[in-house]
This record gives structure tokens, C-alpha cells and sequence, in this order.
């Protein structure tokens, strides 16, 4: 049977799944089983927090808010608005490129591997071919403010990452057809239009999803303004400021997820 053949089948069992939990795993595992062996040197895990689609993000933040202390959970959110600030290259150098991943736990190890989303999993998995294109797309972006190919993060894929079962090759098209099916998804329990999707409104970091959930479109896009159109020095203080509202708007009652 072919891998076009096995994957389709395969595919066909999400249908079967009920809760997102095991929409997603059906997603992760049955097309093209993604389980990997991984060396914990966190190559990734330590310069970036990856971009996700909103089921994800949804799935992610349910299990924080069941499993994490209320205090824990209010570091997330102020650690969601310093990476949100920390946005544009001009202001902030390498520290806006630089995002470790807020759930790498100081044992380096995962704190929501079960959940990690799709980009996480493909990391060190991805055709040399297609992830070299994507760094030289991201290494053209920068080449204007000085910065090397290789001084970008992530600039080279992990070596070490090998999948468990390898028996339905992870071709760009099988990779595409992953990202296609967290799309449709999304279209389900996001009500996100074809458009949007088109222009990726439904694939962003967890920590602008958790933003957009706690503020809502319009104040995001407000507070997007605030942080483009200050100096690296007004932006600290407001930083601090606006992390003090959080924690103080969220000191009784947590924002629901959704």
C-alpha cells in the first residue's frame, strides 16, 4: 500500500474522535505517527515558543488552567504580554528573536508534552530542502539589520530528533495535509471564515492567543499600537505597568479559556 493510500485511511479516523484531546492525537498520530525520540538538549525549546493553530491553543490552555497553580498561571499571562512587547528587531535586538518556550521546565523537560503543538512535533523532521527555504525566506527578512543566516535561531534543524515510526514518509505534502486538517478544525469549534484561515488569522503564538482571549480583538490591537509606535524605554515601563494590571485584575478569578 502506498503512503498516499495508508495516510488517507488513516485519516479517516478522526472523524471517530469526540473530545479535542483526541481529535488532536488522532491528527499528531494517524495520517503519519509523529512520536520521536528526543535528546532534551532544548536546541529549540530555548530560543523559541512556537506559533499554533487555535485548537491548539484552546487544548493547551485547558490543561494549564486544570493543572497549574493560580500563580503559575498568572506568570504565563505576564510572560505572554513581555514576549508580546518585545516584538520589533529595531527596538529590541536579539531579545525579540530570542523567546525560550514558557512551558520548558527547569529540568528541561516538556510541561505540556502531550499537547505540544504540531510545529513542535515536526521540528527536526521537516525535507532539509523545504525547512532550508523557509530559513532563507526568515534570513532575507533580517539581512538588512546585519544579522548572518547562522545567528538566526533555529536556523538549522536538530540532527538528533528521529520518529519512532517512520513508515509513512513526512513529505511536504503529508506535512501541508497535517496542517490542513488543525485548519479545518478550527473552522469547526473557532468559526474561523475560509478567508480568515487563507490569511493565517487562526495560526499565531500562544502568547498572543492567550492575549487576544484575555483583551479581545479590538484592545489587541490597540495595545499592537502601543507597542509599535513607542521607544524601547517608555515600552519597559509600560511593560511593568501593564503587568501589574494583569496581576491584579486576575487576583481572585482567572480569565476563562475559549
Amino acid at each position: 500500500m502506498g503512503n498516499k493510500s495508508k495516510a488517507k485511511k488513516k485519516k479517516s479516523s478522526v472523524k471517530n474522535r469526540t473530545d479535542l484531546k483526541s481529535v488532536l492525537q488522532s491528527i499528531y498520530h494517524d495520517t503519519a505517527d509523529l512520536k520521536t525520540t528526543c535528546c532534551h538538549q532544548c536546541e529549540c525549546c530555548n530560543v523559541a515558543c512556537p506559533s499554533m493553530n487555535h485548537s491548539e491553543y484552546v487544548q493547551i490552555a485547558t490543561t494549564l488552567w486544570q493543572s497549574k497553580s493560580h500563580e503559575d498561571i498568572l506568570n504565563i499571562i505576564c510572560k505572554s504580554v513581555e514576549y508580546f512587547f518585545r516584538y520589533e528587531y529595531t527596538k529590541w535586538g536579539m531579545d525579540a528573536l530570542i523567546k525560550p518556550c514558557m512551558f520548558l521546565g527547569a529540568d528541561k523537560r516538556c510541561e505540556i508534552y502531550e499537547d505540544r503543538p504540531l510545529s513542535c512535533r515536526i521540528y527536526g523532521l521537516w525535507p532539509d530542502d523545504v525547512y532550508n527555504n523557509r530559513v532563507d525566506k526568515f534570513a532575507k527578512a533580517y539581512e538588512k539589520y546585519g544579522i548572518k543566516r547562522e545567528e538566526l535561531p533555529l536556523h538549522k534543524q536538530c540532527q538528533m530528533v528521529k520518529r519512532v515510526n517512520p513508515e509513512v514518509e513526512l513529505t511536504e505534502e503529508v506535512i501541508n495535509g497535517l496542517f490542513k486538517q488543525l485548519d479545518d478544525l478550527d473552522s469547526k469549534i473557532g468559526s474561523f471564515s475560509d478567508l480568515q484561515i487563507r490569511q493565517k488569522e487562526n495560526y499565531r503564538t500562544f502568547h498572543d492567543w492567550l492575549l487576544l482571549n484575555i483583551l479581545g480583538e479590538q484592545k489587541l490591537s490597540d495595545l499592537t499600537a502601543v507597542v509599535l509606535g513607542h521607544e524601547r524605554s517608555v515600552m519597559e515601563s509600560t511593560l511593568v505597568t501593564f503587568k501589574e494590571v494583569f496581576r491584579e485584575s486576575f487576583a481572585n478569578k482567572l480569565p476563562e479559556v475559549k
